[in-house]
């Protein structure tokens, strides 16, 4: 894993050193956002310009490597470090290339920057997808809703789900972003939603969770059922109906005959 740390620095460094190198080059005010058309609408000091985003680098990434210091489940970060790793890789590329494309422009190349910037975003979404499905419970890293970090067994359900939608959206914000990159910012919606029903999902997994144990509480024995098959066992007989107990009917036994009575019958 060194080699992915000193792979940071690298990035670090040389956003430091494009913006001292093109500094003469670019005007005394860039541009430094466009809006969803592609066009230009926001302008810096050419100091804020290119220095912006490789301060902005070395911030995140400070906080990237604190945050398995701090984190009261830090033994489950350890478990995918490398995937971890990857991640921080990937946003420190994605930004100092941002970098790249804003010297770019202001120094007189002109493209159009949803077709630039679409694809790589989509290969971090790609990537967020891999790491879900690799990340353990922690308090830092993943869909963190108050349901997933009091479950160990929603966490992984919800971080399953959200592998396959990160990838999902990731494929397709690639694929408009080359074919069509000027329906990207109706993209950003598609992940609102996707995000917003990870987070309504891990709350009715939860509720259900709860229900199943509520059930295995009212079905449990005085012995304490410790195999699955047990408490499959248990569960079932919660949730059956009761049947009613039919009380059966005395039947009346004969009177044997006393003496005096067979005594007045012969006669």
């Amino acid at each position: 894993m060194k080699w992915m740390q000193w792979l940071i620095a690298l990035l670090v460094v040389t956003s430091f050193g494009v913006g001292f190198y093109y500094y003469d080059a670019v005007p005394d005010y860039m541009v430094s956002h466009w809006n969803a058309a592609g066009e230009p609408d926001g302008y810096m000091e050419k100091s804020a310009g290119l220095f912006f985003l490789p301060v902005l680098l070395v911030i995140f990434v400070a906080i990237f490597y604190v945050i398995p210091h701090i984190d009261p489940l830090k033994e489950n970060i350890k478990k995918f470090d490398r995937y971890y790793q990857g991640f921080i890789v990937l946003f420190v590329f994605i930004l100092s290339y941002s970098q790249v494309l804003m010297v770019a422009w202001n120094i007189g190349y002109i493209f159009e920057i949803s077709r630039m910037m679409a694809p790589v975003l989509g290969l971090l979404f790609v990537y967020l997808g891999i790491l879900c499905g690799k990340c353990r419970q922690n308090w830092f890293i993943g869909v963190r809703t108050p349901w997933t970090l009091s479950s160990e067994r929603v966490w992984t359900r919800t971080h399953n789900i959200a592998k396959d939608v990160f990838i999902a959206i990731g494929l397709i914000w690639i694929a408009v972003g080359i074919l069509a990159p000027g329906y990207t910012p109706y993209l950003i919606g598609l992940l609102i939603i996707a995000v917003i029903g990870l987070f309504v999902d891990s709350y009715f997994e939860y509720k259900r969770e709860l229900g199943g144990r509520k059930r295995m509480e009212l079905g449990a024995t005085t012995a304490p059922v410790k195999t699955r098959a047990g408490k499959v066992a248990a569960a079932k007989k919660a949730a059956a109906p009761r049947k009613r107990r039919v009380k059966k009917k005395a039947v009346k036994k004969p009177r044997k005959k006393t003496a005096k009575k067979k005594a007045v019958e012969k006669k």
